[in-house]
């Protein structure tokens, strides 16, 4: 398991490094050209900088916890919007409507969320 960040100063320097990576993908046209041990250090970056965000720097208007949540197991999981919405059996703009919390979620899509993505079924109830 990673350690995390302890330190401002290590949050900074990790911040430094994944500015690198960026600035290099960015070079080549685009992240997905880095190579896989690129790749595999800016999800680790990424990860502990977003763990101590969430802690340190928390975002001042709370969000929907459904939404939150659906946002976390797609970063755990490395999904993008396509790619999610595709698991769920929903077109991209349907999943677009759901992030940003234009459309609500049918029992189907609940029920497609706490299969394909581990959505805790209080939280389905509670903010669906």
């Amino acid at each position: 398991m990673e350690k995390g960040i302890n330190t401002e100063i290590e949050y900074r320097n990790i911040c430094a490094k994944i500015d690198l990576l960026i600035d290099k993908g960015t070079k080549m046209g685009d992240m997905e050209l880095l190579s896989d041990n690129d790749k595999n250090e800016y999800v680790k970056l990424s990860t502990m900088i977003r763990t101590w965000e969430k802690v340190h720097y928390p975002h001042p208007i709370p969000a929907n916890p459904l939404i939150a949540r659906i946002q976390e197991r797609m970063t755990e999981k490395n999904l993008k919007q396509r790619e999610t919405a595709a698991l769920l059996g929903i077109d991209e703009a349907r999943m677009s409507e759901i992030l940003r919390g234009k459309k609500s979620i049918s029992m189907r899509m609940a029920k497609s969320l706490r299969k394909n993505l581990n959505i805790e079924a209080d939280i389905l109830i509670d903010f669906a």
